[in-house]
């Protein structure tokens, strides 16, 4: 008997096979955050030795404290901010002063050796992004360098992408040029996050938790860096040479580049998530189906001057799903600021095919959207398109 037991103790019941286990589901990535930590990889390697670096634009403690991270510490660092409040806490060795980008006149000229501009520029109206060029160069030391980097509109427009307070995003071209009349030799121009297949054309998304059965995330991130003109940010550095800036050409290079981009810039309308698009020979039209209300159609999240404006919204109609004519059936309006404060709004009824908006912003506004909401009790469609006529105020007299 006690041999029997010792043989069951020596050979237990071998127990049941387990239940695979299921793989976690990988946490989504921060994609802000992998941008941001990208563009720090730059800034490991901008040109070394700076002892007095000016940042046009910082929005506070964190960004010195992110440069000096990334950069290293500099005996003197400059923070050029015009609309955020002085930090109560800023780091020795930072100077805060209250000027705009395009009119530094507290910072001596020659007095630089790095001016870093990042995600600025595009911030900026033509004649502002003249003066934080030209004034560039002037602070600088010859050989003294700019940094640059911003998104970049041949994959912006094409992404449809928009953010409230961008005026237009200068492509590569441009602000190669733009940099080199402005008195600078470009010594480096590299891209940040792949949003365009160099190979095909096709653009990527631009979310990096959404997934693409081409290309994995770094790839992109690897890729961008030798085709700039397909990334989502260019990421450009510049030497100052002796030249002086061509004011007169590049007034002209970038009223150009304004003149082509904003009208497009006005385009980047949403239509609501949900809601069908369709191709028609006279362009593409949102449609809101009938018993269907809410929003049909809303953007382009653009930043507005001084001035007076008139909206036009085109519709059409459905006539298998037409309400009587005069019925309510949506309205259109035009929002800004943070809020989506209402600047106007129209009822629309039944068989109107126009809707005109007409508004004054009395003071910058950023966000500006153009609205279709529809009410529901007939189908109608919105044409993605909107006629905006502009009579900005002198914007000399807003501050940059």
């Amino acid at each position: 008997m006690f041999r029997s037991l010792i043989r069951s103790f020596a050979a237990p019941t071998a127990p049941a096979a387990a239940e695979p286990a299921v793989p976690a589901a990988p946490a989504p990535l921060d994609h802000n955050m992998m941008i941001h930590q990208a563009r720090g990889a730059h800034l490991r390697a901008m040109p070394a030795g700076a002892r007095r670096l000016l940042s046009a634009g910082c929005a506070g403690t964190w960004y010195f404290d992110w440069v000096r991270q990334c950069y290293g510490e500099v005996p003197e660092h400059l923070g050029i901010e015009y609309y955020m409040p002085k930090p109560a806490d800023l780091p020795d060795g930072v100077t805060w002063i209250a000027n705009t980008a395009s009119v530094m006149s507290d910072v001596e000229t020659a007095s630089c050796d790095l001016v870093f501009s990042g995600q600025n520029i595009e911030h900026l109206w033509p004649d502002e992004t003249v003066g934080f060029l030209t004034e560039s160069a002037r602070v600088l030391r010859t050989g003294g360098h700019l940094v640059i980097d911003s998104p970049n509109r041949a994959v912006t427009a094409p992404m449809n992408y928009s953010h409230s307070e961008h005026t237009i995003e200068l492509t590569v071209d441009e602000i190669r040029e733009a940099v080199t009349l402005a008195g600078f030799d470009v010594t480096k121009c590299v891209g940040i996050w792949l949003c365009r297949d160099f190979l095909s054309g096709r653009v990527l998304p631009f979310n990096s938790n959404e997934p693409d059965s081409d290309w994995s995330i770094t790839e992109r991130l690897v890729a961008a860096h030798d085709h700039p003109r397909d990334a989502f940010i260019w990421w450009l550095e510049a030497r100052r040479s002796e030249r002086a800036p061509d004011r007169t050409a590049l007034h002209a290079l970038l009223d150009t580049a304004y003149q082509v981009a904003w009208p497009e810039r006005i385009q980047r309308l949403i239509p609501y998530p949900g809601r069908a698009v369709e191709s028609r020979a006279d362009g593409r039209w949102v449609i809101a189906a009938q018993g269907q209300p809410g929003f049909v159609m809303y953007g382009p999240y653009m930043p507005l001057r001084p001035g007076r404006y008139r909206c036009t919204l085109m519709l059409d109609f459905d006539p298998a799903h037409a309400a009587d004519e005069g019925t309510p059936i949506a309205f259109c309006d035009a929002v800004g600021g943070p809020d989506a404060t209402t600047l106007a709004r129209t009822d629309v009824v039944a068989g109107q095919r126009e809707v005109t908006l007409s508004f004054t912003v009395e003071a910058l506004l950023f966000g500006g959207q153009f609205r279709c909401v529809s009410l529901g009790p007939a189908g109608f469609a919105v044409k993605r398109q909107v006629m905006l006529d502009e009579h900005p105020l002198d914007m000399e007299t807003v501050p940059a």
